[in-house]
């Protein structure tokens, strides 16, 4: 069962997920709502959400015309959506339609002028609940904590936590919210069903723009996040709201996430494979960041659609290198407007690249044996690790096992040879299924291979990077052979 769900995850983008998900939870609303179980009525939710929609559409275009930034449609109808579950969907007078109106305005609005180079620093729901707040607009319900509506809110809640890998984050939380409500009395049962927990912990605390990149900050979030959600702290007139902790845990991550923006001016890009190419793009400054690490690129789109003009990917050059390469794999059909725009571009061309995350990287002790399995162009940021080695003429005991479908889809093959040698390592590249003569190592990555190629396997850190799905296999294989869950990392990124 968990394959299946991971395999659907793996086959859509997050904001689509968001967006599907959200859609059916109000469906589902609809439905309660027709039956009497919720007390607005579905006429009610309807013209509430159409309110939402259109409000949040025409300011965010307004504001992309003005800004000349791509506009992510998903994007735009996650957050009306959002807000439609923590507003009062009643809108029996203009008075209540004008507030519905300002809050998807501010929500929108907040993403341009709280923003500091190219990152919005706030939440653009909670700040818009937040500045209703304190003018004292009687919107801010958070209606959706209601028994009734918990299953699906839990369901979509574990679907997204699931996509974005954020477990741990989104436990401190729920643990912090739920211990701080007991000390104060309220019971454990009325703390998950009656309060906002599940719905803000899953679908607001994680949006990944806003919350910090590394895991231990993101554990340091989360909890928090969660003792201000429940601590009914007070000053003057302004007290403590769930909107409000997001807010002030928005600001933690900003200050201990990296601030960078770096300008990139493309040079050239070189052809890898039949579907993979290398970018290289000169930096406005140097960017600094340690190998095995991934970014957010973002490429001002001349034509945009539904997927936005924001990707995350992984670094393929050295922190030492004068240049940024992105490796990055392009179908010539059916691809998005953001990776035919990178099929197109031409020197001089410009692309930002921020948000600057993971703790895919080379351990400390230099001693260390590693084994690294790589995956089509997973196997970038192992190339970024190797450059890095070689440049500082340091040597480590790694085995590389490199996966292909066949023997003509190997990225920077012959780059990775030369600079094995250079630092000591060892490349065994795997095809599936060979088209030509190819005298390597053919099939999968096995048992018995991984038992003749390094023996001392389980003295070793294993390294995954690739397709979700054939990381999750070959993590399966090393822990059935034995080798502990700390000595295992993962490459992932968000998919947003």
């Amino acid at each position: 069962m968990l394959k299946f769900v991971d395999r659907f995850l793996n086959s859509i983008t997050m904001y689509r997920l968001m967006l599907y998900g959200l859609l059916i939870e109000f469906g589902y609303a609809i439905l309660l709502s027709f039956f009497g179980k919720i007390p607005t009525s579905p006429l009610h939710m309807l013209i509430a959400l159409m309110i939402l929609v259109v409000s949040s559409f025409g300011v965010n275009w307004v504001f992309g015309k003005i800004t000349r930034a791509a506009v992510n449609a998903e994007s735009v109808f996650v957050t009306a959506l959002l807000l439609f579950f923590i507003f009062d969907p009643n809108t029996s007078s203009i008075e209540r339609i004008g507030f519905l109106v300002l809050g998807a305005v501010i929500a929108q609005v907040s993403k341009y002028l709280f923003a500091v180079g190219r990152r919005h620093l706030l939440n653009p729901v909670a700040a818009s609940a937040v500045i209703l707040g304190l003018i004292g607009a009687p919107l801010v319900t958070w209606w959706i904590a209601t028994p009734l509506m918990l299953p699906a809110a839990l369901v979509l809640g574990l679907m997204v936590v699931r996509k974005i890998r954020r477990f741990e984050e989104v436990l401190a939380f729920i643990g912090a919210a739920m211990i701080t409500g007991l000390l104060q009395g309220i019971s454990a049962q009325s703390l998950f069903v009656s309060w906002p927990i599940v719905f803000f912990a899953t679908m607001m605390l994680t949006e990944p723009r806003t919350a910090p990149a590394m895991k231990r900050d993101q554990i340091i979030f989360g909890a928090g996040v969660g003792v201000l959600f429940m601590s009914m702290f007070s000053v003057g007139p302004i007290f403590m709201t769930p909107e409000l902790s997001l807010v002030i845990g928005n600001i933690f991550a900003f200050l201990v996430s990296s601030k960078q923006v770096i300008r990139l001016t493309f040079k050239e890009k070189s052809k890898e494979t039949e579907q993979v190419y290398d970018y290289v793009f000169t930096p406005d400054h140097q960017l600094n960041f340690t190998a095995g690490q991934y970014a957010e690129w973002t490429l001002p789109l001349q034509k945009s659609d539904s997927r936005g003009n924001r990707r995350y990917f992984t670094i393929a050059s050295a922190p030492s290198d004068a240049e940024i390469h992105l490796g990055v794999r392009v179908e010539q059909k059916n691809s998005s407007a953001f990776k035919q725009q990178l099929l197109e571009m031409k020197p001089g061309d410009e692309m930002f690249i921020s948000h600057l995350a993971g703790e895919f990287i080379l351990p400390k002790k230099t001693e260390q044996k590693l084994v690294w399995v790589a995956g089509g162009i997973g196997v970038t940021p192992f190339r970024s690790m190797m450059r890095e080695l070689a440049a500082k003429h340091e040597k480590r005991d790694v085995h590389l096992f490199y996966c292909a479908n066949t023997e003509i889809d190997f990225a920077y093959q012959k780059e990775l040879e030369q600079l094995s040698e250079k630092i000591g390592s060892t490349i065994s590249c795997v095809v599936a299924k060979p088209i030509g003569a190819w005298t390597g190592k053919c099939g999968y990555i096995t048992k018995e291979l991984i038992e003749t190629e390094v023996p001392d396997y389980m003295s070793r850190l294993f390294y995954f990077s690739g397709p979700p799905m054939m990381v999750e296999n070959y993590v399966h294989l090393v822990r059935s052979m034995g080798v502990p869950k700390k000595q295992i990392r993962t490459d992932y990124f968000p998919g947003f």
